[in-house]
């Protein structure tokens, strides 16, 4: 696997299943903490699935309903579509659901552990904005491959340690940050940079 530190498609289950008022077609899938929209009876709870994250870049052979009809997008050589937050009948949808069998392909796919990372052999990518026009020249590029990221772990992500582990014998605080802004100090390869949190 290379050096992408948020999976961006994993092995999940289907935690519950919700209707979604007014629709006959739809209802709403939950994997971990995130609900995501999809036909009704296509999944049931216990089911093993593939789960991609907002922000993925989906390749076209891989869902070509995201296009919509229309000629796909292009990123880093790859026609697909990122995903994004939607809404469908009042109920938000963040992220996009894959049969298990979509990687039958890879060698012993069934022996797969739930939360492990498909995102390389489905050739799914992070999706990271462009270079704004008004910093060309300002900026080198985007953060460095070579640095991981300081981050924590999207709550949604942690349901079952968060309800079953620690919720018991720990206290949580929720927090809002209001202001303030990553950075990241490099020295490598004789090289030295200073980072925001997506450039470099």
């Amino acid at each position: 696997m290379n050096e992408q530190f948020r999976k961006m498609v994993t092995v999940q289950r289907v935690a519950e299943v919700k209707s979604i008022e007014g629709a006959d077609l739809i209802c709403a899938y939950r994997i971990n903490g995130w609900w995501v929209v999809d036909q009704v009876g296509k999944y049931s709870v216990g089911n093993m699935v593939l789960y991609a994250e907002i922000d993925s870049w989906i390749p076209h052979e891989l869902a070509p309903f995201l296009s919509k009809g229309k000629e796909p997008r292009e990123y880093n050589g790859v026609k697909g579509e990122r995903l994004r937050t939607i809404r469908l009948k009042g109920q938000y949808s963040q992220g996009l659901l894959l049969p298990w069998s979509t990687i039958s392909h890879i060698d012993n796919w069934s022996d797969l552990e739930e939360g492990a990372d498909v995102s390389e052999w489905l050739g799914v990518q992070k999706w990271e904005a462009p270079i704004p026009a008004n910093l060309t020249g300002q900026m080198k590029g985007n953060f460095p491959t070579f640095i991981r990221k300081t981050d924590q772990e999207r709550c949604q992500n942690l349901v079952q340690e968060i309800s079953h582990e620690y919720s018991q014998q720990n206290r949580f605080e929720v927090t809002l940050k209001l202001d303030g802004s990553s950075c990241t100090v490099y020295h490598n390869a004789g090289l030295v940079g200073v980072c925001s949190r997506n450039i470099d």
